[in-house]
């Protein structure tokens, strides 16, 4: 099993971004931050 690249869960896949910045597989919200 994989471990996913946000939450560090056990994931079937890596997940994907919604179109509201939330996480696929577990609705955790997404903050990106531009480097300067």
């Amino acid at each position: 099993m994989e471990k996913c690249g946000i939450c560090k869960g056990d994931v079937e896949r890596q997940p994907h971004v919604t179109k509201d910045g939330k996480c696929d597989l577990c609705g955790e919200k997404l903050t990106l931050e531009k480097k300067k």
